[in-house]
């Protein structure tokens, strides 16, 4: 079975002074908290089960990453 896997190449900026920091937003990754459903089964005050919303994906089903990197001299 074929893997969806992105893939972040790193290289300095061409004047890394006048843009320092770089901010990139990775989506559409499933949700390995809840695997991707949005809910779980939960129990409420009387004991019947109901659908509680995922606390990481907040029902979205998918996460996204947000990566920075900032450009520094080395020590």
């Amino acid at each position: 079975m074929s893997k969806k896997q992105p893939i972040l190449f790193v290289q300095p900026p061409m004047f890394p002074n006048e843009q320092p920091v770089e901010r990139m937003e990775l989506g559409g990754f499933k949700c390995t908290y809840c695997h991707g459903n949005g809910w779980f089964w939960g129990l409420d005050e009387y004991g019947e089960h109901i659908k509680q919303e995922c606390p990481v994906c907040k029902g979205k089903k998918r996460l996204k990453a947000v990566v920075t990197i900032e450009w520094k001299e080395e020590q």
